[in-house]
């Protein structure tokens, strides 16, 4: 098994490569955000699945080398894009300009461009490319919540100034996996609009866990809880939604590649061991025990969901993002100890 490790350390935007202004309409971009975790890539797949995304492109942010997200959206291949290897408001600025130009270039243009942002990107830097670049218009900024994570990330000293600049980059924050009692819910609601002033609030009356994110906030159900929120327009301290950068160095990401199986329950039992330096995991990977057959495994907020999946261009692999810390190191260890031979195993597609 080979480890790779990356820094997520910020660095200047520089929007080179924008097309030259165009006599056709301005194509709509659609920018959706959120924290490690969120629902980004269940939004867009609902969105998908509704029929709501019609001859749209489709760019995928990522913080490792391997986009695990861009394997995961069910769509045409041609029309998906891969920004791996960083954060597309930060590292990536030049390169998300170059790929938006080229997308004007087609001799097919895009009905609309949507942006999934890395979950430590601000939402307002990649906004402004949309809004300065000629050919291009600023349709919306999606930002997901999960709110059963909210609490926690609004203190924790290591990415609370990014979570609140994401909250307040908002034109519409979409929140899931809400507590299932009345009076939590609506103070729950009630807090995050003040977070987010002048966006709208778009929820659902159910928890949702990964297979019900934004279920409803794209069908316009009748228990559809949407609303404009009217709170303070002051921004909390250390969120920028002007477009300063959030510095979120202190984050480690670690891309692990397998070559053999891993143990399922062993390995999430070993991932809830170390939530509190652990923010997100996710991946590929065949299961020890089993027949072979792959499968894709989300972890965030202390809970791990196996669903099965086709075989994966990225081949097997676990991205962790956590906390810049020897606990980090030690998750790391543990995983790599987990993985067991093939040789017991048929090899299915």
């Amino acid at each position: 098994m080979e480890a790779a490790r990356d820094s997520l350390e910020p660095s200047s935007i520089s929007p080179r490569g924008l097309a030259p202004r165009s006599a056709l309409e301005a194509v709509p971009v659609t920018v959706i955000a959120g924290f490690l975790g969120a629902g980004k890539t269940t939004y867009i797949n609902r969105r998908l699945a509704a029929g709501d995304v019609v001859d749209a492109l489709i760019l995928v942010n990522d913080v490792g080398k391997v986009n695990v997200d861009v394997a995961s959206i069910d769509y045409r291949d041609d029309r998906v894009l891969s920004l791996a290897n960083g954060c597309v408001c930060c590292t990536l600025g030049g390169t998300l300009a170059e790929q938006l130009s080229q997308a004007l270039r087609l001799k097919a243009r895009p009905s609309e461009i949507l942006i999934e942002a890395s979950g430590v990107a601000n939402p307002w830097r990649i906004g402004d490319i949309a809004r300065l670049a000629p050919g291009l218009s600023l349709s919306d900024t999606v930002v997901l919540v999960d709110a059963s994570q909210a609490r926690r990330l609004a203190q924790d000293v290591q990415v609370s100034d990014l979570w609140h600049a994401q909250l307040s980059s908002a034109r519409r924050l979409l929140v899931n996996r809400l507590p299932r009692d009345e009076e939590d819910r609506e103070r729950l609601l009630a807090w995050l609009g003040k977070l987010a002033p002048g966006a709208t609030l778009v929820s659902e009356t159910g928890a949702w866990d990964d297979g019900d994110v934004a279920a409803q906030s794209c069908g316009g159900a009748d228990s559809q809880l949407d609303r404009t929120i009217a709170g303070s327009s002051e921004h909390p301290a250390g969120a920028d939604a002007s477009g300063g950068h959030t510095d979120h160095s202190g984050l480690r990401q670690r891309t692990l590649h397998f070559t053999g199986a891993v143990a399922a329950d062993r390995l999430v039992t070993v991932l809830e061991r170390y939530r509190d330096c652990l923010y997100r995991a996710k991946g590929f990977l065949r299961q020890a025990g089993g027949e072979g057959g792959w499968y894709s495994l989300q972890y965030s907020g202390s809970r791990g969901r196996w669903h099965p999946h086709g075989r994966p261009v990225t081949g097997a692999v676990l991205v962790c993002i956590g906390r810049q810390s020897e606990a980090f190191d030690g998750l790391i260890k543990e995983i790599e100890q987990l993985e067991e031979p093939l040789e017991h195993l048929i090899d299915h597609p």
